[in-house]
């Protein structure tokens, strides 16, 4: 499926500790205070996460801007050095005494203004594989995502938790962006192709298997399984899309004429790339438009896509 992509670059930072090397290999750009003291950035950096994948084409995609744009989260760069070893309790201890050190050498006040509170632009709604740290992929600093995460990153409206969760975020942050994140190689989406039973999560799969319900015919008429899982992700996360689009929450939102936009995505976990998955809503408008998109207009238009 073509897509565009949000991509990073990349610096280094070294330290003389071993045993922390991969803490502190990319420690970037922590400039929370500069933001305060340039408000043009400051508002540039809310929208710079989601104009890199917009598909209208109004927004001008700089990639040469990141730097001055999004502070980095400090984050590690591949695996841990005791990724073979057992991560017990001293060892993550260990870890994060090494993460608070290297964030203050880099920015001294930065838990300081944390602590004084959060005013994120974006709400996450992904999976709960470890393989999709949001804050990571997107390389946005603490602070900067409220996140909400479960098995194959569903939303049903019976789920108090997750609906909890978007309404402080919508009412009370004032998130600009609601981000649905699915993700290829989801080991809840497989489990729901199959007719396997895994027991007490069968209830929670059986979400998605009335999603692939809704779509049989158009997913049988794709022969490698594979390929049929990646589609299985792109609908599931629609549908969670669309959930979203029709709760009271997103509703009240919307007639109260607050901008708050719907936004639906997929990882890519073999390439780390981000993808657009074409579902931005706005507004009812917009909601009633991707409600009347059948089926088979859905399949059609992933094949033209991924001919294109």
């Amino acid at each position: 499926m073509a897509a565009n992509t949000i991509q990073t670059k990349e610096t280094t930072v070294t330290t003389s500790t071993s045993s922390t090397e991969n803490i502190t290999t990319q420690v970037q750009a922590l400039d929370i205070n500069d933001s305060h003291n340039h408000p043009h950035n400051h508002h540039k950096h809310h929208h710079h996460l989601l104009h890199k994948y917009n598909s209208t084409g109004n927004e001008e995609i700089d990639d040469d801007d990141d730097e001055s744009c999004c502070p980095r989260s400090p984050v590690t760069l591949g695996p841990s050095p005791s990724v073979a070893k057992e991560h017990g309790l001293a060892r993550l201890i260990k870890n994060n005494r090494a993460w608070s050190k290297a964030i203050k050498e880099r920015q001294p006040d930065f838990f300081e203004k944390c602590s004084k509170g959060q005013q994120p632009k974006v709400f996450w709604i992904g999976c709960s594989d470890s393989r999709v740290p949001e804050n990571e992929l997107l390389q946005l600093a603490p602070g900067e995502v409220f996140t909400h995460r479960n098995i194959a990153n569903v939303v049903v409206s019976t789920d108090l938790n997750c609906l909890s969760v978007l309404q402080y975020a919508v009412e009370v942050l004032k998130v600009e962006h609601v981000v649905v994140c699915g993700h290829y190689g989801c080991g809840g989406v497989a489990a729901a192709l199959g007719d396997h039973s895994y027991g007490l999560i069968d209830h929670w799969l059986g979400n998605i298997k009335e999603v692939k319900a809704q779509h049989q015919d158009n997913l049988d008429q794709i022969l490698d399984q594979e390929e049929k899982c990646r589609a299985l992700v792109e609908i599931n996360a629609r549908n969670s899309v669309l959930t979203v689009a029709k709760s009271p929450i997103m509703k009240a939102a919307w007639e109260s004429g607050q901008k708050v936009e719907i936004v639906g995505l997929v990882y890519d976990i073999q390439t780390g790339l981000l993808g657009e998955l074409g579902y931005h809503i706005k507004n009812a408008e917009d909601l009633k438009a991707q409600l009347s998109v059948d089926s088979s207009a859905l399949f059609a238009a992933r094949a033209a896509a991924a001919r294109s």
